[in-house]
């Protein structure tokens, strides 16, 4: 049985492909193995990784953890399994990832400076994580609440808790910035502001090309994301 709250958003996001592929991209090039990813969900952003073998794909969910199990069972050299990155990790991982990434997962967890470290003691030297987590605090809405999120970020504070985590910033920048407009529209004038409809993502995703395009030589003053690059040291 799946607890996570979200699942629903989850199965639409499915669909939207040009997405999925645009967030892969922003963050493969950062990625050597072994790898771990936090908060793998239904696995629509692992199936991009499965060249950093061995991958190990984790989830707070063990309903989740059984899916990504079948889904991929058939995948060499990857593995699933129940992690709940606000513990302390076990002994045999501690060192032991060269990256480390968590897509929209950081905002989840009541205690993200905790989960930080946590994740710091993970990596190897120099190990790298990668985050993408929702920016900007004006922009938190009820669809945030029931996603099951604490809260959004703005730069300062996640550079501050990754630095007192012993990350050194490589990068950090706003990503999707119609995502930002839409989200906060939305919210204005949805009747059901609890949960995202497949049309609604089709049509996102629709422009998404172009979008990823623009903001390929475009540096955006904001943005419904921040994806960040951090090396442990």
């Amino acid at each position: 049985m799946i607890k996570y709250q979200g699942i629903t958003t989850l199965e639409v996001l499915t669909d939207a492909k040009n997405y999925n592929n645009w967030i892969a991209h922003e963050i493969s090039s950062h990625v050597s193995s072994p790898t771990l990813e936090i908060g793998a969900g239904t696995g629509n952003l692992s199936k991009h990784f499965l060249q950093y073998k061995p991958l190990y794909l984790t989830d707070v969910d063990s309903g989740l953890v059984r899916l990504l199990n079948k889904r991929f069972i058939k995948e060499k050299n990857v593995f699933t399994e129940t992690l709940d990155i606000s513990q302390k990790p076990s002994k045999k991982y501690i060192s032991f990832f060269a990256s480390i990434y968590a897509i929209n997962v950081l905002e989840h967890i009541k205690d993200d400076k905790k989960a930080l470290k946590n994740i710091h003691e993970m990596l190897k030297k120099e190990g790298k994580l990668m985050l993408l987590v929702p920016a900007k605090k004006k922009a938190f809405t009820r669809l945030d609440k029931e996603l099951g999120h604490y809260r959004r970020y703005e730069k300062e504070e996640l550079t501050h808790a990754l630095k007192k985590s012993g990350f050194a910033i490589e990068t950090m920048y706003f990503f999707n910035i119609v995502g930002l407009l839409s989200w906060t529209v939305r919210d204005k004038v949805s009747r059901n502001k609890s949960a995202l409809k497949p049309y609604q993502v089709r049509i996102f995703d629709s422009i998404v090309p172009v979008l990823r395009f623009i903001e390929s030589f475009i540096k955006i003053p904001v943005g419904i994301s921040l994806i960040v690059v951090a090396r442990k040291v």
